[in-house]
C-alpha cells in the first residue's frame, strides 16, 4: 500500500493498524472508506469497487480478514475471515473464521460468532447466530431489541441441497418468521436449538422454539415447543428424477419470493425515502442484493420445473401413477414461464401511490428516534397495522402467480 493511501485514509480519519500487512487494491475507491473511528486491522484485505465502509466500522479485531465488494455500515465489527458481495448494516457483526458469500444482508444489530457460513441469507435487525453454523438460502426475523431477539444455536445447518434433479435441487429456501410482520420489530422470537438441522424448504412461525438435537423437516408454528420430529426409517428404491408433493414445495419457494419482495419495497419505499450520502449508498447495495436473491430464488423454481417431464414420466412408470400428482408436475411445468414473467415483474407489485404505503411513509416521517430501529420502535398502531397490510399484499401478489391445488 502506498504512502499516498495510507495519508488518505488517514485524512478520512481511518486508522490504519500495521499498514504494511494490509492490502488495498486498485480498484477499491478511498472515498468510498469514511472514518472517524473506522479501524482496519493487521491482515486486512480489501477489493472491488463496490466496497464500501461507514465511520466506526472495524475490519480484523481477531484474526485477517478479506472484504471484497462488500458494503459495511456503521460501527459494524467483521472480526475475521472471508467476505465478498454481502451488506452489513449499523451495528451488525460477526465473528472471526467466517465465510460470507454473495446475497447475504444483515440488519441493524444481526450478528453471529465463530465460523458461521453464510450465503443469500438475510438476517432482521437483532437476529442472533452462534457459532459453527451453516445457515445459506434462508431468511430469519423476530424480537424486539437485542436483548430479546431470534437466535440460532450452535452447530445448526440449514440443509439447502437435495440430490434430486440431473444436477441436485436448491429450489429450498426456508422462511423462519416474515417481512410484513418481521420489519416491524414487535414480533415474538423464534428460536432453533442447537446441533439441529431445517430441511428447506419450509417455514418456522413466530414464538416457536425447536429443541437442540434434531433435524427438522415439517412446518411449525407458532408458538410452539418442539422437540423433534416423528421420522420413519426406511430403505426404498430412489429416482433422482422423481418428485412428489411438488405443490407444497412450490408454494412455499412463491411464499419466499413473496417476502423478498415485499423487503425489496420497503428499502425502495421506506429505508431509502429519507437516506442520503454513504446511507443512500449501503440501503442501495443492500437492495440490490434482495435483488440477488429473488432472482437466484427465481433460477431455483425454474431448474424444478425443468426437472417436471422426467419426474412425470416416471411417475407414470411406476406402480402408483399418483394422477392427481402428475397433474400438478404437469401444470408447474406448463404454467411456470409465465409464471416466472409475473415474479420477475416484482418492482411493479406495488404502485409508489398505495394508500397504505404513503401512511406509513407519513407515520414513518414523523416517528421519533435517532436511528431506523428507534424511528421503527416507535410507530404508532396504524402506522404498523397500515405497513403490515401493505407488505402482506405484496407477498400476496407472488403467492398468486401459480397456484398448484386449485
Amino acid at each position: 500500500m502506498s504512502d499516498k493511501t495510507i495519508a488518505t485514509l488517514a485524512q478520512r480519519g481511518v486508522k490504519l493498524l500495521s499498514p504494511q500487512s494490509i492490502s488495498i487494491a486498485e480498484d477499491v475507491d478511498l472515498g468510498r472508506i469514511h472514518g472517524p473511528d473506522t479501524v482496519l486491522y493487521p491482515g486486512t484485505r480489501l477489493a472491488g469497487d463496490k466496497t464500501l465502509i461507514m465511520p466506526g466500522a472495524k475490519i480484523g479485531q481477531e484474526t485477517p480478514a478479506t472484504v471484497i465488494n462488500c458494503a459495511i455500515g456503521p460501527k459494524v465489527s467483521l472480526k475475521g475471515g472471508f467476505f465478498e458481495e454481502a451488506v452489513f448494516l449499523e451495528r451488525a457483526s460477526m465473528g472471526s473464521a467466517a465465510h460470507v458469500r454473495a446475497g447475504t444482508l444483515l440488519e441493524e444489530q444481526a450478528n453471529a460468532a465463530h465460523a458461521v457460513g453464510l450465503k443469500h441469507t438475510i438476517l432482521l435487525p437483532f437476529v442472533t447466530l452462534g457459532s459453527l453454523i451453516n445457515f445459506c438460502d434462508a431468511l430469519m426475523a423476530g424480537g424486539t431489541s437485542r436483548r430479546d431477539h431470534s437466535e440460532v444455536g450452535s452447530s445448526f445447518i440449514h440443509f439447502n441441497f437435495t440430490p434430486f434433479g440431473q444436477s441436485g435441487d436448491k429450489a429450498t429456501p426456508s422462511l423462519i418468521g416474515d417481512v410484513p410482520h418481521g420489519v416491524m420489530l414487535r414480533s415474538r422470537r423464534i428460536f432453533l436449538g442447537g446441533q439441529a438441522g431445517l430441511v428447506g424448504p419450509t417455514r418456522i412461525d413466530y414464538g416457536t422454539v425447536l429443541a437442540a438435537g434434531f433435524v427438522y423437516r415439517r412446518q411449525h408454528g407458532p408458538d410452539q415447543l418442539v422437540v423433534g420430529e416423528r421420522v420413519a426409517h426406511t430403505t426404498r428404491a430412489f429416482t433422482a428424477a422423481s418428485y412428489t408433493r411438488i405443490a407444497d414445495k412450490v408454494a412455499l419457494n412463491l411464499e419466499y419470493i413473496g417476502n423478498l419482495a415485499a423487503l425489496w419495497h420497503w428499502y425502495e419505499r421506506v429505508r431509502l425515502s429519507e437516506a442520503s450520502g454513504a446511507l443512500q449508498q449501503l440501503y442501495t447495495q443492500a437492495r440490490e442484493t434482495i435483488e440477488l436473491a429473488i432472482e437466484e430464488r427465481i433460477k431455483r423454481l425454474g431448474a424444478l420445473a425443468a426437472y417436471m417431464d422426467e419426474s412425470v414420466a416416471n411417475l407414470r412408470a411406476s406402480q402408483s401413477p399418483r394422477p392427481e400428482e402428475i397433474a400438478r408436475q404437469e401444470r408447474f411445468a406448463r404454467e411456470w414461464p409465465t409464471a416466472a414473467d409475473r415474479l420477475a415483474s416484482y418492482r411493479n407489485f406495488c404502485d409508489g401511490d398505495d394508500p397504505q404505503c404513503q401512511a406509513l411513509l407519513a407515520a414513518y416521517r414523523q416517528a421519533a428516534g435517532d436511528n431506523y430501529t428507534d424511528r421503527i420502535a416507535a410507530l404508532d398502531d396504524n402506522g404498523v397495522a397500515a405497513a403490515t397490510s401493505w407488505l402482506q399484499r405484496i407477498v400476496a401478489q407472488a403467492t398468486a402467480c401459480l397456484s398448484l391445488d386449485s
